[in-house]
């Protein structure tokens, strides 16, 4: 994987990783970040030490057509920009 797409999943990472906490108190939000979290992090095999920001790194990574519909969701939503 090239080095330009990688840093680019780290920095749409952190953006839903900062998204998740602003909308926490949002239950209507809340609840759609932790459904794609439900469906989407499963498929990362996560160990103690990963937090969210790890997960959406390694899903990238691991699973980028699975990633691509998360981040898609997620800007259809509005709780992410470009």
């Amino acid at each position: 994987m090239r080095e330009e797409k990688i840093e680019e999943i780290k920095n749409t990472a952190m953006k839903i990783f900062h998204a998740y906490e602003d909308f926490y108190l949002d239950k209507d939000k809340r609840k759609i970040f932790d459904d794609l979290f439900d469906k989407y992090l499963t498929l990362v095999e996560m160990d103690r030490f990963m937090d969210t920001y790890d997960a959406i790194v390694s899903l990238g990574l691991t699973h980028p057509f699975e990633y691509d519909m998360m981040v898609k969701t997620l800007k259809d939503h509005s709780l992410i920009s470009d």
